[in-house]
């Protein structure tokens, strides 16, 4: 008589389903890790593109703003004076002609409008003083 008895078949899916648990489990394990490196990586990206953005940004000129990095992506900053800007000219100094501030810079990284991380940022903040008097010049 060949084939398998009702025992052996019994004995085979035990066996096969003992095999199966674990691989399941590092499947599923394998399949969240990769979730949180996509997202890190995502993040990430995100974030240099958010330092990239606010480097060309001036605050004291743009002190609160928002903008957009990509359709589902958007930022939002706020400054914050650390050093107050200058009110008027310093006749002599190398930027004596304008008022500059140094900030503690907020900046704000939204995914699909939901807030995603945050980080800080100190920046200098300059501006032209409206009529400045340069050595050696006359008005």
């Amino acid at each position: 008589m060949s084939g398998f008895t009702l025992l052996e078949a019994i004995v085979a899916l035990t066996i096969v389903g003992l095999t199966l648990v674990p691989v399941m489990s590092f499947l599923v394990n394998a399949t969240q890790q990769i979730s949180v490196a996509a997202d890190s990586n995502q993040r990430a990206a995100a974030q240099r593109t958010a330092l990239a953005y606010i480097e060309t940004m001036n605050p004291l000129t743009e002190p609160v703003g928002k903008a957009d990095l990509s359709e589902k992506v958007s930022l939002r900053w706020v400054s914050t004076a650390l050093a107050e800007p200058n009110s008027q000219a310093r006749l002599g100094a190398r930027l004596g002609a304008y008022r500059i501030g140094f900030f503690l810079v907020t900046v704000t990284v939204l995914r699909e409008s939901v807030e995603w991380f945050s980080f800080e940022v100190r920046k200098i903040g300059y501006q032209p003083l409206a009529s400045p008097m340069m050595p050696g010049t006359s008005p």
